[in-house]
């Protein structure tokens, strides 16, 4: 079946931008399919200082009929797997949106100082629904890469108490443990990130390709972006491609409505 939803508004989310949410989730609902109804919290008007929009899924690992052990997914993909709501009165995702910027939410081109919600919006959800790698590198020279790292886990629970609004669920110790995106994502040579006979997690092996701008999800090689100097909640998270729903940003007056092929085809097989 299509993808249903359970919606909570926080935060005085208003009529004109719920009705540009729901576009955003018409999308997902016409691409992706789930017997489980995905819950999510829209939080408007927050302090998102560098960011218009943020999606913090809600992490879940070793459920029944999970494909991988000791890796993190959405809980939103493991409830689709394990067939059954896996995070009881939990939202999958809290999606916030920043009191920064000038949000656009009619149907047609948004002006150029003004930001699509309704792009923004599918673009997040995205986020919610796996694309998130948790890969983390210290500042400084030489860099030390990782995944699974507890300062991602602090950062983003800054970012939560910053915004002054409930997250809706407690993020977990990741304990130096991969996300089912992270796990997909190579090098140059095909060499997993996250096969240890490769990089070691929390080296200096690790961090360079973290920089490099050489990565890639495997399935038919998509290009990820990964600058220099590696930036968290971007880096690894997204495609280096102009074009995509998932580059790294979607600007003012930039308008991407649709899930493109590389996207959809990303996300099936990580599991949907």
């Amino acid at each position: 079946m299509a993808l249903d939803y359970i919606l909570t508004w926080a935060n005085g989310f208003p009529d004109a931008a719920i009705n540009s949410f729901q576009r955003a989730l018409d999308t997902w609902s016409a691409a992706l399919t789930s017997n489980v109804a995905v819950n999510i919290t829209a939080t408007w008007g927050v302090n998102l200082p560098g960011f218009a929009a943020v999606c913090i899924p809600n992490p879940v690992q070793n459920f029944q009929n999970r494909p991988v052990t000791d890796v993190w997914y959405p809980s939103a993909l493991g409830d689709k797997l394990a067939n059954q709501n896996l995070k009881q009165n939990e939202p999958d995702m809290n999606v916030f949106f920043s009191n920064n910027v000038d949000w656009y939410t009619g149907t047609g081109a948004p002006p150029q100082g003004e930001y699509d919600l309704q792009s923004i919006a599918t673009h997040e959800i995205c986020h919610g629904l796996g694309f998130v790698s948790a890969f983390w590198e210290l500042p400084g020279w030489p860099y030390t890469g990782s995944y699974g790292n507890q300062a991602l886990i602090n950062l983003a629970n800054q970012m939560v108490q910053g915004t002054g609004q409930a997250l809706g669920f407690q993020l977990p110790a990741l304990n130096n443990q991969p996300t089912v995106y992270g796990l997909h994502i190579q090098d140059l040579k095909g060499d997993q990130l996250t096969n240890t006979g490769a990089y070691a997690n929390n080296s200096v092996n690790l961090g360079a390709p973290l920089v490099g701008n050489n990565l890639f999800f495997d399935l038919n090689r998509y290009q990820v972006y990964a600058p220099n100097p590696f930036v968290p909640f971007t880096s690894i998270d997204h495609l280096n491609d102009p074009n995509s729903l998932m580059r790294p940003s979607i600007g003012p007056g930039v308008r991407v409505r649709a899930v493109d092929a590389p996207v959809l085809r990303i996300l099936n097989e990580l599991g949907w």
